[in-house]
């Protein structure tokens, strides 16, 4: 699974669970967050995109548009 083609997702941690309500289960991944500062625009409207291939090999991608506010040091 990649951030906009270059950020491989991190191994740990992942979590599944619905987390918008909607009774399909969701797959909660993180991204290293320094190589995500390094390559989002501040902007109003950024768009983030994910995309990764299934165990079975069914390529998907993702959307959306996010607000970014400030880039700051990771800790």
């Amino acid at each position: 699974m990649l951030l906009s083609d270059l950020i491989p997702a991190e191994l740990k941690p992942t979590e599944i669970g619905d987390y918008d309500h909607d009774g399909i289960p969701d797959l909660m991944v993180k991204f290293d967050r320094q190589a995500v500062i390094n390559i989002l625009p501040i902007g109003d409207s950024v768009e983030i995109i994910i995309s990764g291939r299934l165990t079975d090999g069914t390529p998907f991608e993702g959307t959306d548009t996010i607000r970014v506010i400030g880039k700051g040091k990771s800790k």
